[in-house]
């Protein structure tokens, strides 16, 4: 394990540990999502080249806890959540959660931050559901207001164009109502969650209720955390053989924020 990449770890882990608290004392659920439930399962922790933790709430109790977060001034000591990065974005769709010690050393683009994703209802299989797909993405343009990226150069430069030619009284109606539509299938009916921002995209991120909820405690590091109730399912779901490791060439940080080459 690479020194640096391990201070980065235990920095990430006591912040997702007192975020984690706060939000237990709240009665708020969070769970252990993504590259950090399948570490949980097949190393007991890290993954031992990861360098973030991905989260996710369901909806109600993400609106929650960034109104909780709003109230505090979107600190937790030394931790600060944004609702986007280096912008105070409000209806950013994904939270972020930085140590501020790290970010005055490295800068946000090379600190380890928690990513927390709100967790939707989903309609059924059909029209709405297209539309639902299509409607946060560009209430995703929107809300961030830049181009996107790792999307390729051609989306780079169409989201471009139409961020420039769309005024932005327009831009916050879009906001407005693609928040209202993407979100109306949140309650106690609903059948299927999905995280619309999550990596592996609309349609791999789609879960039946049952798989999520009720959420049921895992070891992480030796510490006692949350995550989805059937997370082997969930982890078959979006990785497949994920109890295998990937060839030794793509064991490397992903999100490059740690001084380490990719041979460590």
């Amino acid at each position: 394990m690479c020194p640096s990449l391990k201070e980065l770890q235990n920095s990430l882990l006591e912040m997702y540990q007192s975020f984690y608290d706060m939000m237990e004392q709240e009665g708020l659920v969070l769970f252990l999502v993504g590259g950090s439930a399948l570490g949980a399962v097949r190393h007991q922790g890290f993954i031992p080249w990861d360098d973030d933790i991905d989260a996710a709430m369901l909806r109600a109790d993400f609106e929650k806890m960034e109104q909780l977060m709003a109230a505090r001034g979107g600190r937790i000591g030394v931790y600060q959540y944004l609702p986007a990065e280096n912008e105070i974005r409000p209806d950013a769709p994904v939270g972020h959660l930085y140590d501020t010690r790290i970010v005055e050393k490295r800068g946000y683009a090379r600190a380890p931050k928690i990513d927390i994703h709100p967790l939707d209802g989903v309609p059924g299989r059909g029209l709405m559901r297209k539309l639902q797909n299509i409607i946060s993405k560009v209430y995703y343009l929107f809300a961030y207001n830049h181009p996107t990226k790792n999307k390729g150069r051609a989306m780079k430069w169409i989201t471009r164009l139409i961020l420039a030619v769309t005024p932005e009284q327009l831009r916050r109606f879009y906001v407005k109502k693609g928040k209202q539509f993407i979100t109306r299938w949140n309650g106690p009916d609903m059948t299927h969650i999905c995280s619309l921002y999550g990596e592996a995209g609309y349609t791999r991120e789609i879960l039946p209720c049952e798989m999520v909820v009720p959420a049921k405690s895992i070891l992480f590091e030796d510490r006692e955390f949350k995550t989805f109730a059937d997370v082997e399912g969930y982890l078959a779901r979006r990785y497949g053989d994920y109890m295998t490791l990937p060839p030794k060439e793509e064991r490397y940080p992903l999100h490059g924020i740690a001084d380490v080459e990719k041979t460590c």
